[in-house]
């Protein structure tokens, strides 16, 4: 009758087989670990841009001490409490997201808002006097991530 069983250099062979396996398994998972955040990241990067068009598309087309018909971006530019149309919005730049009174959001520190607006855009056949172009950029400082979101806001 013959022995059934591993050799000593099978099982050891087994051995160092089975750890290298295990070696790539939990470097794989540590990559997709590193990783975890990107898509939280984003998502709230896209609402901190919705957000804050939201807040602008709302706004007049033209300063409301004007005449209705008065070019879009006439008028002063007011600080953030006081922004009172969307032109008013062009070159802001927020380090940390605000709300719509310039208030920091402190859970919201680590993006950088910036904010375009484009007067005179020719879109649609419509003339361009009467379009404005709104282009929203947010940057997760963390990871470089950016997301934007532009809007076309038309005089009605």
């Amino acid at each position: 009758m013959k022995a059934r069983g591993f050799t000593l250099i099978e099982l050891v062979i087994a051995l160092v087989v089975i750890g290298l396996a295990a070696g790539a398994l939990y470097g794989a998972l540590g990559a997709l670990v590193g990783h975890s955040a990107d898509p939280m990241i984003a998502e709230q990067a896209n609402a901190i841009a919705r957000a804050y068009m939201e807040e602008i598309t709302a706004k007049p087309f033209v300063d409301p001490s004007l005449a209705a018909t008065a070019p879009a971006c006439a008028g002063p530019v007011e600080v953030r409490a006081q922004m009172n149309n969307i032109c008013d919005y062009n070159g802001l730049d927020d380090v940390g997201a605000h709300d719509q009174y310039g208030q920091a959001i402190p859970a919201l520190s680590a993006y950088e808002i910036k904010v375009s607006v484009t007067p005179n855009y020719a879109w649609q056949g419509l003339p361009p006097a009467d379009v404005l172009r709104i282009d929203i950029t947010v940057i997760a400082q963390a990871t470089g991530l950016q997301t934007m979101t532009t809007a076309i806001r038309t005089r009605y």
